[in-house]
């Protein structure tokens, strides 16, 4: 790994054969196809705004990349550098920015685990990084920055715009990143947000849910683990 992330061309191959010899559906770009039931709430709009946190792979499963072919631009955030320089590749039009968002956060530096090239399983969680080690995985250790959601727009040009998307997949994180965000400037009117639960009673019972409840949201889709919430007209 140290190899491919120290060396600059060897780094440019395997970002190539990630970016463009990487599979993608003809159908959809999102890993369950999340891009199809909500073209319904988003197709209207022509220029619009998506921020993508835990964006992983500017084509592949990825839940905006459907959006920016249609001449969407916005934000994508990932807190690894080698996942935003695929980004800086493909998908130049966007700002492309290396952070893990949190609740709180002004680009200090904390301990991030990370397994693998293009791992998905990277964290801030070393307590989860230790579960993944007694699988058999190894993790490498390296800083990484830290800010609230709000921090990071609000460095772009993008500042206090009304998002059209915003996608959020953070691996049981996703609750701290919303609360990062000021609903009053930023007012998502679709959002889409993984929780793994297996009922809808259980999705009504989570904390997430009351959370974008109390918000002014309405769950109106459920695809695999990602909930499709809308703001209620005002």
């Amino acid at each position: 790994m140290d190899i491919i992330l120290n060396n600059w061309l060897l780094r440019k191959l395997f970002l190539l054969r990630k970016i463009y010899l990487s599979r993608t559906s003809f159908r959809h770009y999102s890993q369950y196809g999340e891009d199809i039931p909500t073209y319904i709430y988003l197709a209207p709009i022509k220029r619009g705004f998506f921020v993508d946190v835990g964006c992983f792979h500017p084509k592949k499963y990825n839940n905006t990349y459907r959006w920016y072919r249609m001449g969407w631009r916005g934000v994508n955030v990932d807190l690894d550098p080698v996942k935003i320089e695929a980004f800086q590749m493909a998908r130049p039009g966007d700002v492309n920015m290396v952070y893990a968002i949190d609740r709180e956060g002004q680009g200090e530096l904390r301990d991030c685990y990370s397994f693998g090239h293009y791992s998905l399983l990277s964290t801030l969680d070393k307590d989860f990084a230790e579960t993944q080690v007694k699988l058999g995985r190894k993790y490498t250790v390296r800083k990484v920055p830290v800010a609230t959601l709000d921090y990071v727009l609000d460095k772009t040009r993008f500042a206090n715009r009304k998002i059209d998307l915003l996608s959020v997949d953070a691996e049981g994180h996703d609750l701290a990143i919303l609360q990062s965000l000021s609903f009053e400037r930023y007012s998502p009117g679709l959002i889409l947000v993984e929780l793994h639960q297996a009922t809808i009673d259980k999705v009504m019972a989570s904390l997430l849910y009351q959370y974008l409840s109390d918000k002014g949201y309405d769950l109106v889709n459920w695809v695999g683990p990602t909930l499709v919430f809308k703001r209620k007209v005002d």
